[in-house]
């Protein structure tokens, strides 16, 4: 492990002294462990892999790759299992890159929408598209807005009766 520990820190490009620092270390302990003169605690391998997001498995056996994938390769990951359009990747992206609060306002919307879609018989309904944005305002902590709107929509079948009957 002791190789690993080098190769990471050089990767990084940084001396034993910050490298040491960063995790908590003396300099003298680091140039211990690199030389095999001294074993890592199970402890320092964790502060390594959070704070440099390596890979636990990479440090301690040398199997995988030395970094943990990022959040974006990840994503990028997910797109191409599921061929996603570029339109759901940055969807997706936006909604989790979303405070918890902000998040559940979002589903909180879609849930109005999916209700409104579910109560609706005569092929027309209406969306407070207001009320929706107030409550995703909120959330934000932006003061909402004084104007009323609401979304009319109609299905193809009532249009199609519209043309007929006109």
């Amino acid at each position: 492990m002791n190789k690993r520990i080098r190769k990471l820190r050089r990767t990084l490009d940084l001396t034993q002294s910050v490298f040491a620092e960063k995790i908590g270390m003396k300099q003298n302990s680091i140039a211990l462990v690199e030389g095999g003169k001294r074993n890592i605690s199970d402890y320092a391998i964790r502060v390594i892999c959070r704070e440099f997001n390596v890979n636990e498995e990479w440090l301690r056996t040398g199997n995988g790759e030395m970094f943990n994938p990022t959040p974006d390769s990840e994503l990028d990951a997910l797109a191409e299992k599921y061929s996603l359009s570029y339109n759901a990747r940055v969807m997706i992206e936006k909604f989790i890159n979303l405070k918890p609060n902000q998040q559940d306002a979002v589903i909180h919307y879609i849930k109005e929408v999916a209700s409104a879609l579910d109560d609706s018989d005569t092929g027309s309904l209406s969306v407070d598209v207001t009320a929706a944005e107030a409550a995703y305002e909120k959330s934000l902590g932006i003061a909402p807005k004084k104007e009323s709107t609401a979304l009319n929509i109609t299905n193809d079948t009532e249009k199609e009766n519209e043309i007929e009957a006109g």
